[in-house]
């Protein structure tokens, strides 16, 4: 026997009450002698037995109507098995189906989802009469079919089957912590959760926080956990596909490096990477071989833009039991040209003494009579005619060894950043760091570290130091990770600037926070960046030629400087690719606000149903674009109305994590079993007994409170009938 509302048992005490006020009434006689109270004694004494039966009578039913009224108050509930006299109790329901990438795993006849489509029926089938139900994709969010309890069983049913996986990560938490948010308020003596998933241990990461949360909602819902799927040993995916060669220029060789990793337990031998751009044919091809369990392996390959725009690039391998990591797509903006400002701040009488002279040549790397042809066109200007530079007419600037400037070019460097330019900066001999520090760093926090003593002897070359080996975990050189790219380390800077970014760790205003993308061997940083309002600014420590460092003469010079360029020419452009699950925002031109849009997802059909969205005016005065729908992997496209209209191509890649094949831990599922009702379920096998037995059967307030409107009834009548003379 449980109570819902154990409190109101108080009330029994009130039994007591009828009792002391007959206690409190009971009659005292006083013995007067006189002739004529004999005959009433005698009469007294013949109905003094009936008379305390009556009494008692009634005590007992008020005693009893007082106890029948506190319990149903109580509202007292029994176990199903003891219940069947008034049936099963309605229950109230939450229905948590896994809808995260793991669950598009299939066993060669059916997938997961598909196993907790069929679970999820039967949950619905086992619900009493009168029951209701919410039903809930549940990933590392709660996306609401049903977003409250529906008492159409039909309707829950439909959108069971008609539900569809997404690529989205794994995350129990957030939707069981939905779960009992709804069913808190709710009034009922049955209230249940239903998750149904399968077993990967990603899904339970927060599994402390999990039983917490279990064991606080234990004593008014009961958890019911339905694992609908074993073991799995085989599975291959590709963990990253990134552009290599930091620009996209149309027409010209583009470097992607594709990672493939087995997640499985046996040795992958002979798998076949393709890339295609857009919805054309795959446009190269290899082959890796020998990935150990648990190992990633990564491959380069080639692809060409046609035109400029936005494009799509795809790296596949051949399908296997989980086919959502087996395709990754990657957004790029093809791009005709760039245009790079050159600051030279020591010019020198011959051309090879100009400060920019490796800086220039590694930018456009090829033959003079090419150089007006490269897609990377330079412009050189010396500090004193920075003020008259119009700083938009150009995706990048680059100040080689400039003393310092005025405040209103500091002023058009803070416009031209706000509105998405690139600002690299080499420090030099010229430098004047008091300015650096006090003006670009604290004033107006552009740089991303304080610029401190310098350090060296450029005039001892014997004494040098060097740079940190790998791994590296900054995009703009992770492409060293691979030793076929060459080596970062062979450079020797005998003379540099100290860089403080432990004066730089929180953001201020636009100034994004500062990161470092290199380090000396020592640890200290040699090169670092920060983001400032839709821009971005690269620091380097050492000079951009020979004069204090040997890295213009090494061959990792000219991709870095290059990728370099690449981080800046491409700032605006890292949101064309998010995480699955992760709100895609583009800022548009001016000329499309208030342009309706449509999107269409991956996997359709050109004339599919697309989504409707409008370019609109955020509170910072900008025209952005918002798409929240991104729960499938791979490329969307986007078009704006206009005449022509403008297509936008953005991708969503899925968290390679959920690619894992390892299982929760059977401690974990022990501890899960004390708070939850963990159901392992297969096709064809039965699941209604499992839950039923689990239950808190029927309310019994009901007939309670019925049968102490009866005895009220009774009460009243006898009373009445009692002090009727006889």
């Amino acid at each position: 026997m449980a109570f819902l509302n154990p409190l109101l048992l108080l009330g029994v005490t009130g039994v007591s009450i009828p009792i002391i006020i007959h206690l409190l009434n009971k009659r005292k006689f006083e013995r007067v002698v006189w002739a004529a109270m004999r005959f009433l004694r005698i009469s007294v004494e013949q109905n003094q037995r009936r008379m305390k039966l009556e009494d008692l009578l009634l005590l007992a039913l008020r005693c009893l109507l007082i106890l029948l009224l506190a319990l149903a108050l109580a509202r007292p509930a029994m176990p199903a098995a003891a219940g069947g006299l008034f049936g099963q109790a309605k229950v109230d329901a939450v229905i948590l189906l896994d809808a995260s990438g793991s669950m598009t795993q299939t066993d060669g006849v059916m997938s997961r989802f598909e196993r907790a489509q069929k679970a999820a029926e039967l949950v619905i089938d086992a619900l009493p009469a009168g029951s209701c139900t919410a039903v809930y994709l549940a990933s590392d969010a709660a996306q609401g079919l049903i977003p409250e309890p529906t008492y159409d069983l039909h309707l829950a049913r439909k959108m069971v089957r008609e539900a569809r996986c997404t690529d989205r990560p794994s995350n129990h938490f957030p939707p069981l912590v939905r779960a009992f948010a709804i069913l808190e308020g709710r009034r009922s003596v049955r209230k249940e959760v239903y998750l149904i998933t399968d077993r990967q241990a990603l899904g339970w990461r927060q599994m402390a926080d999990i039983r917490k949360a279990l064991q606080a909602a234990r004593r008014d819902i009961q958890t019911h956990v339905v694992f609908v799927a074993g073991a799995e040993d085989r599975n291959l995916g590709i963990s990253d596909l990134r552009l290599a060669s930091g620009l996209s220029p149309v027409q010209h060789p583009l470097r992607f490096e594709v990672q493939v990793t087995n997640y499985g337990r046996k040795m992958a031998d002979n798998v076949h990477v393709t890339l295609r751009v857009d919805n054309d044919p795959p446009i190269e091809e290899a082959d890796l071989s020998g990935i150990p369990p648990g190992a990633s392996r990564s491959i380069s390959l080639f692809a060409k833009l046609r035109a400029d725009g936005y494009h799509t690039v795809t790296a596949q391998i051949a399908p296997d039991r989980l086919p959502s990591d087996d395709v990754r797509t990657v957004a790029v903006r093809g791009i005709q040209a760039v245009k790079v400002l050159l600051v030279d701040g020591e010019p020198g009488r011959e051309l090879r003494d100009s400060e920019v002279f490796f800086l220039r040549h590694a930018l456009q790397p090829v033959p003079s009579v090419e150089s007006d042809r490269f897609f990377i066109r330079t412009m050189t200007v010396t500090p004193a005619q920075i003020e008259g530079v119009k700083f938009d007419d150009y995706d990048a600037v680059a100040l080689a060894n400039v003393t310092d400037f005025s405040e209103k070019a500091v002023a058009g460097l803070e416009a031209y950043l706000r509105r998405g330019g690139g600002l690299i900066i080499y420090l030099g001999p010229n430098v004047n760091p008091t300015f650096y520090t006090d003006r670009l760093f604290t004033r107006h926090a552009i740089l991303p570290a304080a610029v401190g003593t310098a350090r060296g002897d450029a005039g001892q070359t014997d004494r040098y130091a060097g740079l940190q080996a790998p791994p590296y975990d900054h995009p703009l050189v992770s492409i060293w990770n691979d030793p076929m790219s060459g080596s970062l380390t062979s450079a020797r800077f005998f003379r540099w600037y100290e860089l403080k970014p432990e004066a730089a760790e929180k953001p201020a205003g636009e100034a994004g926070p500062s990161k470092v993308v290199l380090r000396f061997a020592d640890g200290t940083p040699a090169v670092m960046e920060r983001t400032w309002g839709l821009g971005r600014v690269i620091l380097f420590a050492s000079t951009a030629d020979s004069a204090w460092n040997d890295l213009p003469l090494r061959p990792a010079f000219v991709p870095l400087v290059h990728r370099s360029l690449g981080a800046l020419v491409q700032r605006q452009d890292e949101g064309l690719n998010v995480r699955v699950g992760q709100k895609f925002v583009f800022r548009a031109p001016a000329e499309l606000l208030s342009r309706d849009v449509l999107v269409l997802k991956p996997g359709l059909r050109d004339d599919a149903p697309r989504d409707s969205r409008r370019v609109e005016l955020t509170s910072g005065g900008w025209p952005i674009l918002q798409y929240e729908e991104t729960d499938r992997g791979g490329a969307y496209e986007a078009t704006v109305s206009g005449d022509p209209p403008t297509v936008l191509r953005f991708a969503a890649q899925p968290d390679p994590q959920e690619s894992s094949l390892e299982e929760i831990a059977p401690a974990h599922e022990t501890e899960l079993g004390a708070v939850a009702n963990v159901i392992p379920w297969s096709p064809g096998t039965a699941l209604d007994g499992a839950i039923q037995k689990e239950r808190v059967g029927t309310e019994y307030w009901k007939p309670l409170a019925i049968l102490a409107l009866i005895l009220a009834a009774a009460e009243t009548g006898l009373a009445h009938w009692f002090s009727q003379s006889k």
